[in-house]
């Protein structure tokens, strides 16, 4: 179990570091990531193809006040369903409406997490290489 002050600390420096990362060139589709509101934009691929760029640039171009999280961070492997009672106070208290979330599969009950936010106006866009983003099924999530 995190508390609300770690992952607000988390969260402060996974911010610091994408703010600092090239960036790169800009990904020519990036202007096709569909932005639906009540749905969240899931972008699959295989590993290193660059989704995670592509978002962090949506971000950089449309959002900038908005959150990017990635959960393969080390200091979030011990995070578990119960933990997003407290993230969401967190971007609750910071007024944030827009969520990216790298890898979020990797974490038990994140699709009851993510329908939440979309039943409460967020705008949520998901990234991940894992086969359980590409199933069939998701869309039903």
């Amino acid at each position: 179990m995190f508390l609300q002050a770690q992952l607000a600390e988390i969260i402060d420096i996974q911010q610091a570091v994408f703010k600092k990362r090239d960036l790169g060139v800009e990904r020519e589709n990036l202007n096709h990531i569909p932005i639906v509101e009540n749905f969240a934009t899931i972008i699959t691929g295989l590993r290193r193809c660059g989704k995670s760029t592509a978002l962090l640039q949506l971000r950089e171009k449309k959002f900038p006040n908005g959150i990017y999280l990635n959960f393969e961070d080390i200091r979030l492997a011990n995070f578990d369903s119960n933990d997003f009672i407290r993230l969401h106070r967190e971007f609750i208290q910071r007024e944030i409406s827009v969520l990216i979330f790298d890898e979020i599969q990797l974490i038990r009950g994140w699709e009851l997490y993510v329908h939440q936010l979309l039943n409460e106006n967020f705008q949520v866009f998901i990234t991940g290489s894992n086969a359980s983003l590409l199933s069939k099924e998701m869309g039903t999530h």
